[in-house]
């Protein structure tokens, strides 16, 4: 390890690096269509090749703690899970319950206006703004997944927090989403400490984020400048309120429930998905498949609980121009998925729709998209309009597949089970030491004195989580950030690739997939759990640690690493913990899929 080895050149580093890329290619700078392979995934019913799963039982030592060598410990087993502990003896009626609640997490606005004298929708210093409680700063709120200084300057549309819990015996869980970038895992703990929770019976809160991309910047990392937070404590404090709240609303309105489900990938009459979603990193690889589960009551299934929906996409339709707060795309999905759209005689769920991100790292998003609007003309440029294209479309298809193909789930096959694990992830990228040395980020790192100098010995380490979840025939395992495809469905099926290319040619620095992983993949192995029909990633959940790249497509820029990327298709290695992101991240991942208790 010698990138750029003084605490000296991380603080340089920090008036330079930036968030996300910016706004994705229009449709016309996309890979031209391949054609129309066979795109036909039966994605609720894989394939699975017979392999041997280990059933690694273990009494879930912590992961963090310090080994006899002095070294951390990545990833010990969980340290929880249900049933099967004293807190969860799966006694009780055999009945799942469900219930939802919801809070608004809108930032109050007050200073929003500044003169944009060169039109970069960014403010500088020396651009005049309207002072408005006179303490001579711009106290804007900045919004965050692009560059910096973008002041939010208006509210589109409300960011809100979605939570749905699940009782199931003596297991209750709950799982809440807030529209943000990311959330760190020192806010969740937050929330889950906060006394509104208590006494609830609750047994695991798992908590994570949309990704949107004009939101509030919940990080950090899209302040006025690249070494001043975006952090804003006030708000970031309401947060965690806010999401206590729509957790415990959840848990006070459980009532006994069914669940339909359906599995469906949104394309065109070739397979194209693009009129929808595009990947625009090599390799093209990517899992556009919407999952949509739905709760009614036990007794009377016309009365909606709860709908909860995994799609795979970055919320950044609206671009990087865009000064107004929304949720994107997830506003939309959810008001269709509730309300229903009039215009096609569509009917809505009801209740209340969580919407969960899922395998989105590489560039899965609008990015090369051609998004029908409602007059049937293509919204070519990034902008609410294409966000809310977006939004409509895939709720519109979310209702069309569950009432065509929805498979009503038997009473028998309910059931609700979780096991979680904490582990320890190694930060190598020295962007991200600038940012913790200048209080950009506001969390804790293990292992690592500042008194030292920054040597293999004296590396950051962060704490994490990761949770496997199960109810019904659904498994879901999170990521702790962007999960890159290729380790969610492998590189060996180029259906994954939707009738494109997964190579450009004459790309420079391009992936050689013969050494990428083999199977099984992480899928097949959430597939391989007893009962599971239909598998997804939670994506930006349990943590927030930028992409999960694989190691074989992992490459930096050998003068400025992490600073610069080098040529060809390699941005997300600088927003990401490291090359060890895959061992650390990923890899507690699959171990907790796998992982089985003792009979």
């Amino acid at each position: 390890m010698n990138h750029l080895g003084t605490w000296a050149s991380r603080l340089a580093l920090a008036s330079l690096l930036v968030g996300c890329k910016d706004d994705p290619a229009p449709a016309d700078a996309a890979v031209a269509d391949a054609g129309s392979a066979d795109v036909g995934l039966d994605a609720g019913s894989a394939d699975v090749p017979a392999v041997d799963v280990p059933a690694a039982v273990d009494q879930g030592a912590d992961a963090g703690v310090a080994s006899d060598t002095g070294r951390p410990v990545p990833y010990n087993g969980p340290d929880d899970w249900c049933p099967g502990r004293d807190h969860c003896r799966a006694t009780g009626d055999n009945r799942l319950y469900v219930g939802a609640g919801r809070a608004l997490i809108n930032p109050t606005l007050v200073e929003t206006q500044f003169e944009d004298l060169n039109g970069d929708h960014e403010w500088q210093r020396n651009e005049p703004f309207t002072d408005v409680n006179g303490n001579g700063r711009f106290d804007a709120f900045w919004m965050a997944g692009f560059g910096n200084a973008r002041a939010a300057r208006g509210i589109h549309d409300d960011l809100e927090v979605r939570a749905i819990a699940f009782r199931y015996n003596d297991t209750t869980v709950a799982l809440a989403v807030l529209d943000a970038v990311g959330y760190f895992i020192n806010d969740m703990d937050a929330v889950r400490a906060d006394p509104m929770l208590a006494g609830l019976g609750i047994d695991r809160v798992i908590i994570g984020s949309t990704h949107v991309h004009e939101g509030v910047d919940t990080i950090g990392l899209w302040g006025p400048t690249a070494s001043q937070t975006g952090l804003n404590r006030e708000y970031q404090t309401l947060t965690h309120q806010r999401v206590a709240q729509a957790v415990r609303q959840a848990v006070m309105a459980l009532r006994p429930a069914r669940m339909r489900v359906v599995q469906a990938a949104p394309t065109d009459a070739m397979g194209d998905t693009r009129a929808y979603v595009n990947d625009t990193r090599d390799p093209v690889i990517y899992d556009p498949t919407l999952t949509v589960v739905r709760f009614t009551e036990a007794d009377s299934p016309q009365t909606p609980i709860a709908t909860w929906i995994n799609w795979s996409a970055h919320p950044e339709y609206a671009g990087s121009r865009n000064d107004q707060i929304s949720a994107d795309y997830v506003h939309w999905l959810r008001e269709v998925t509730e309300m229903g759209d009039a215009a096609r005689g569509l009917p809505g769920l009801g209740g209340t729709t969580v919407f969960v991100n899922g395998a989105l790292g590489g560039q899965v998003g609008p990015g090369g998209t051609r998004v029908p609007g409602a007059d049937g003309m293509v919204v070519a440029n990034a902008g609410l309009p294409k966000a809310e294209a977006a939004g409509r479309n895939i709720g519109r298809f979310a209702l069309e597949a569950l009432a065509r193909d929805g498979v009503d789930i038997p009473n028998g096959d309910l059931s609700l089970s979780y096991r979680t694990a904490p582990i320890a992830a190694e930060v190598e990228n020295i962007g991200y030491h600038a940012y913790y040395l200048t209080n950009v980020f506001a969390r804790d790192l293990l292992y690592f004195d500042m008194a030292r100098p920054f040597d293999e010995t004296n590396v950051p380490w962060v704490r994490s989580r990761v949770t496997y979840l199960q109810v019904g025939p659904v498994g879901t395992v999170t990521a702790p950030g962007e999960l890159h495809p290729d380790l969610w469905v492998g590189t060996r099926d180029l259906r994954w690739s939707w009738g494109q290319p997964p190579l450009t040619p004459m790309l420079p620095n391009s992936p050689d997939l013969s050494t990428a992983p083999a199977p099984p993949y992480l899928r097949d192995l959430v597939l391989m759990n007893p009962g599971v029909r239909y598998a997804f990633v939670s994506g930006l959940t349990e943590d927030f640690l930028g992409y999960i790249v694989p190691t074989y497509n992992f490459l930096l820029d050998p003068v400025t690493p992490y600073l610069n990327e080098p040529a060809g298709d390699h941005y997300e290695e600088t927003n990401s913990i490291g090359p060890g992101s895959q061992r650390f991240l990923y890899a507690p991942m699959e171990s907790i899929v796998r992982w089985r208790p003792s009979p």
